[in-house]
């Protein structure tokens, strides 16, 4: 579960900002909250914004500590830090360090873990712990210092310590050597947590492939049935799912392509989904038509992939951290997958999502509570600035929250200097 996670100097957010899903002393949507230990948690954030405000920058961040973590260990010397985007309109940010840090809860276990880190190496790195709700420390990292570890740490010290690079992380090299003591907290990582800031269509493409083969290789799963229940009840006009593997007999690979790349290309693209809707003689159903995924509306398409990522964070009680979440899809599906995350039947485990957006109709039919809506805006120097609905004075239960964001009343809105632009075209025209 995640309980705040801040960062500073990273792209569009210059001074540090922090997104907490700790609930606060507002009434009402209970559903919309939880009890985690001694932590009281609401279930889903939402960030509003103009463009190029600063919400696929916060949400990038994730990924990029997401990143280090589960890849860094593998870092080669000297290779850069990729994800060191530090702000770029003040001179004095370019050379500073970016700054993460994530407080968080998994397996049964709660950890506050720090970075930060330039183009070429780790600057500092620390992990704490909560056992009886005291705060322990694991270890702490200082460029040019000896790394320190405290009394909870169990595992290797020296010898982790003389293999780590200057651009790999502790927990990450650790987690590689099997440190039992921070492997919980290098598995939320990857095992508590799903990240997808940005679906272009190479990353839709394969996730429809991955679900095709789940579905192919285990269609009684609890996701299959799931997931085809959940295509068919949003009005897709879809009756049916099935995935069908692939016949490659009458595909032309070209003469000089690998065997072994053959093999890949056909074990990735082995199952092909396939969409039924009833068939019709006249106005009598006769049967079903088989359609390929391409002939479905982009909506639909939309509908497989985040459908399918939805299912997965509630299966497992992840947090899921998703960009552009309504893309292609009417509202009310869009309302609909939100409050799947709100309800204890369809979310009994718990699972997180937080997601930017510019659907403002989502504010106007009471599916949040004010304290999980976050606004971004950027000042007059291009920085990005982050802040919570519930923090600004005058709102009220029953303060109806589209008019009022619609309205520039919250601030985060874009403003639009249409002036130079008229007057060129008007001299375009004389």
């Amino acid at each position: 579960m995640l309980i705040r996670f801040s960062v500073r100097n990273f792209r569009s957010i210059r001074d540090n900002v922090e997104l907490s899903l700790t609930k606060t002393s507002l009434r009402g949507l209970d559903s919309n909250t939880f009890q985690n230990g001694n932590s009281n948690l609401i279930k889903s954030a939402v960030i509003y914004g103009p463009n190029a405000s600063g919400k696929s920058g916060l949400l990038r961040a994730f990924k990029a500590l997401e990143f280090l973590v589960r890849r860094s260990s593998s870092f080669k010397p000297d290779e850069r830090i990729a994800p060191f985007e530090p702000f770029k309109l003040n001179i004095q940010n370019t050379k500073s360090p970016v700054s993460m840090e994530i407080e968080f809860s998994h397996e049964n276990n709660q950890y506050y873990y720090q970075i930060k880190f330039t183009e070429d190496k780790i600057e500092f790195e620390e992990l704490h712990h909560y056992p009886n709700s005291i705060r322990t420390l694991l270890f702490t990292r200082k460029n040019g210092s000896p790394i320190k570890f405290g009394e909870s740490y169990k595992g290797g010290k020296k010898t982790i310590e003389k293999l780590l690079l200057p651009n790999q992380l502790f927990l990450s090299k650790a987690a590689e050597n099997n440190v039992e003591s921070l492997l919980p907290a290098f598995s939320f990582f990857g095992k508590g947590m799903m990240v997808f800031p940005f679906l272009e269509e190479y990353r839709e493409t394969s996730l429809s492939k991955l679900y095709a083969k789940r579905l192919a290789e285990n269609n009684n799963s609890n996701f299959s049935k799931r997931f085809n229940k959940l295509i068919c009840a949003l009005d897709t006009g879809i009756v049916g799912i099935q995935a069908e593997e692939v016949d490659w007999s009458s595909y032309k690979f070209p003469s000089n392509m690998p065997d072994d790349v053959k093999e890949r290309f056909q074990d990735q693209y082995k199952y092909d989904i396939k969409t039924q809707h009833p068939l019709f003689d006249g106005e009598k159903e006769i049967g079903v038509e088989n359609f390929e995924i391409d002939e479905e509306s982009t909506g639909t398409k939309s509908l497989f992939v985040i459908g399918g990522i939805i299912l997965d964070a509630l299966e497992t009680g992840r947090v899921l951290v998703v960009d552009e979440f309504e893309k292609n899809m009417h509202p009310s599906i869009t309302q609909f997958l939100i409050n799947l995350f709100h309800n204890e039947i369809t979310n009994p485990k718990n699972s997180q999502l937080i997601f930017a957006t510019h659907d403002i109709t989502q504010l106007s039919n009471d599916s949040f509570r004010r304290d999980q809506v976050w606004f971004t805006e950027k000042d007059e120097f291009g920085s990005t600035s982050l802040y919570r609905c519930s923090d600004i004075k005058g709102i009220r239960l029953g303060t109806p929250l589209d008019k009022w964001y619609a309205s520039g009343r919250f601030g985060a809105t874009p403003i639009i200097n249409d002036s130079d632009f008229l007057i060129e075209m008007q001299s375009d025209e004389d």
